[in-house]
């Protein structure tokens, strides 16, 4: 029916199953003034099964004995703790509950499958995270700042305006410059390979670079360097067939996220929120 599709219903639905889940999963705690620990048998069951989905099997008498006796020990360590009034205030014991709901929301949430429309629609938007990285073939020559001093960048321009001159870079450049710790020419690289040979500044320079033409001086963390930039090539993305489950994965996880997201807010709206500070903006409701 309509009306069990609209956000609203959902998040109702969705805290309570939270709130079951929490009342059959936490191990209850007596009354502060009680010290009673129950271990009744549908905690034995609960831990057994918790122990099975483990290892895939039961526990043995000596492994179920050393879980109860685990479990008292934390239930009694846990209302000490509370009597102590330790969890007020412990910034660690509120991201852990807070990441608890949160791992519960994520579990329990239920979203209508897409359907193929809505799945071509998501890779036709996201159409450039499916894209394969660019591959760039270039030639570099290197101008050493240690050997050239305060010459390293007049010299660098001198050898470009030559190779300017001479229209081409079809000759041979080896004589050209100074020996460095990677080839002068590459090919079909990576942006990835680019930046592991050269760095980022120098590679987001380069992959900038009109084709058919040398330019610089580009600067890297080694010196200095002119650059030929003979091809660009752009891989198109894959045909929608051919990746529909990785679409399928990246859409389900950018739902969930969103899910998520719209259930804190539908608990935020709930409450009433002060921030005394005239210099922060909280966004939420504020009865």
């Amino acid at each position: 029916m309509k009306f069990l599709r609209e956000p609203l219903v959902q998040f109702l639905f969705l805290g309570g199953l939270i709130y079951l889940a929490y009342g059959l999963f936490t191990p209850k705690i007596e009354e502060d003034t009680s010290r009673h620990i129950v271990v009744d048998n549908a905690k034995v069951q609960w831990m057994q099964s918790t122990w099975q989905k483990r290892w895939n099997r039961l526990p043995t008498k000596e492994e179920l004995d050393g879980i109860i006796e685990q479990y008292i020990k934390e239930t009694v360590l846990y209302n000490e703790a509370i009597k102590m009034g330790l969890d007020k205030n412990d910034g660690v014991i509120r991201r852990r509950l807070s990441q608890q709901v949160e791992f519960l929301a994520k579990d329990l949430v239920v979203y209508t499958p897409p359907s193929e429309e809505d799945l071509k629609k998501y890779y036709d938007e996201h159409q450039k995270q499916y894209t394969p990285d660019a591959r760039y073939t270039f030639t570099q020559i290197y101008f050493d700042p240690d050997k050239r001093g305060n010459k390293t960048l007049d010299d660098a321009k001198r050898v470009k305006e030559q190779l300017i001159q001479q229209g081409s870079m079809l000759q041979d450049v080896s004589s050209l410059g100074d020996t460095f710790m990677v080839d002068r020419y590459f090919q079909s690289s990576s942006k990835f390979d680019i930046r592991k040979n050269f760095g980022t500044g120098f590679t987001e320079e380069v992959i900038k670079l009109e084709p058919g033409k040398w330019h610089g001086t580009i600067l890297s963390g080694y010196g200095v360097h002119l650059v030929y930039m003979q091809e660009v090539l752009e891989a198109p993305a894959p045909p929608f067939s051919q990746i529909k489950e990785q679409v399928l994965q990246d859409w389900t996880i950018e739902k969930q996220i969103e899910l998520k997201d719209q259930f804190y807010e539908a608990l935020k709206s709930y409450y009433t929120i002060v921030v005394e500070d005239s210099n922060v903006s909280v966004l939420g409701k504020v009865n």
